[in-house]
């Protein structure tokens, strides 16, 4: 194999790609581990609609992405070093292509995809393409480092925006630009986990770089939680395209890298950029009552979004005065003598809204089971749970004796 083309300092990203190209006779692009574009070759007519469409948009269709995760593609290439064949997807415009990782040591830093043109790439050819992929380390390692120099700025801007440090839409636009940071709208999102290993830090980043819809301008981590200056895309759909990026965000964790213990949490949207402290407190109050609420609030992101739990917060802060309802205590008194569950059952009644069905489905038992209980819990209680002014009262004390 002739491997003195790779013997050499290249001058940039497009110098590296236009050499593999030429070495391979075919179209390259290299990316970053999050499929962001970072250099591609010429090519001619016989290219295909996902190349084109990753120059223009410079990063992988997110559609083409979520393929390649369920196809197992993905996965393959970060678990190995060797050049990975992939097979025509006719429907998505994607030609017969061989791609492999640029890694340092486990940590995948990019990837370098071929497209086959005419011909498949021989063994030894594959061997170039890997050859290639060990070069291009140290150019994404420095790429790397220039990166971070730019985030510690960033990070600092964040920081003097959601404490409150810049007061002014004026000023906080100023500080924004001098980071080369303009948008029309603007809010603080917060990712909030049990502890951010390195591991975590670059799955999260990795959904988050991959999701379009929205922009993530700036982030920082604070102990266990991430939080991030986002911007959605397309203002004339913003707050629904920052809910479909969390849901998106948060199937993804959870799909792909076996992450259930997070909760995510947005502030409101904001033209004003005095507002944006607002914006993080909002942010904060979401995903500290996630934390300790239940799984009612999963897919709330905005405060008002949380209905009743957004009152809990203020009943607790009078904790001292609450009086713990009496029905509660008799129900957990006849449980303690009974060995019985009418307690945790009334909680999931309510939790259904008194919905019969769905609440003896997911106790397993038949519904007049259900029945039966509940009719026991207001013998015992003298309550009546077809009033709606009581079940509701009686919803709220069972929440706040949760978080109690």
């Amino acid at each position: 194999m002739d491997t003195k083309k790779f013997d050499r300092v290249f001058d940039s990203l497009e110098d590296f790609v236009d050499t593999v190209s030429n070495v391979l006779n075919c179209p390259v692009t290299l990316e970053d581990a999050n499929h962001q574009l970072l250099a591609y070759s010429s090519h001619d007519d016989t290219t295909d609609a996902t190349r084109i469409s990753t120059i223009i948009g410079r990063r992988v269709p997110e559609k083409v992405v979520n393929r390649f995760w369920k196809d197992g593609v993905i996965p393959a290439l970060n678990q190995s070093n060797e050049p990975l064949d992939i097979h025509s997807i006719t429907e998505m415009g994607l030609r017969n292509r061989v791609a492999v990782s640029i890694r340092k040591n486990n940590e995948v830093l990019g990837y370098i995809w071929v497209i086959e043109v005419n011909r498949k790439l021989t063994h030894e050819e594959k061997q170039l393409l890997k050859l290639a992929a060990s070069k291009a380390k140290n150019l994404l390692l420095q790429l790397n480092l220039q990166k971070k120099r730019r985030e510690k700025n960033h990070q600092e801007s964040l920081w003097q925006i959601i404490t409150g440090d810049m007061t002014t839409h004026e000023g906080t636009a100023h500080l924004l630009e001098k980071v080369n940071i303009r948008a029309e709208f603007l809010a603080i999102m917060i990712f909030q986990f049990e502890e951010i290993s390195d591991v975590l830090y670059r799955n999260i980043m990795y959904i988050i770089k991959t999701t379009s819809k929205v922009t993530m301008l700036i982030h920082t981590v604070d102990e266990d939680q991430m939080i991030c200056l986002v911007s959605p895309i397309h203002n004339h759909s913003k707050q629904a395209d920052l809910t479909h990026f969390m849901e998106t965000l948060q199937f993804q964790m959870k799909d792909r890298f076996d992450i259930d213990h997070m909760h995510i949490g947005c502030g409101y949207l904001y033209d004003d950029f005095s507002k944006l402290t607002e914006s993080y407190h909002e942010a904060q109050k979401v995903v500290k009552l996630k934390q300790n609420g239940d799984t009612a609030m999963r897919h709330a992101f905005f405060y008002h979004e949380l209905g009743v739990f957004r009152h809990l917060d203020i009943l607790l802060q009078n904790e001292k005065k609450l009086v713990m309802n009496p029905a509660l205590s008799q129900i957990k008194a006849y449980d303690k003598q009974h060995a019985t569950s009418l307690y945790d059952t009334l909680e999931l009644y309510l939790s259904k809204d008194a919905n019969m069905n769905e609440a003896a489905k997911e106790l397993h038992i038949h519904v007049n089971t259900l029945s039966y209980r509940l009719k026991r819990i207001q013998e015992i209680t003298n309550i009546q749970l077809k009033d709606p002014i009581q079940r509701i009262g009686l919803y709220l004390d069972v929440k706040l004796d949760a978080l109690k």
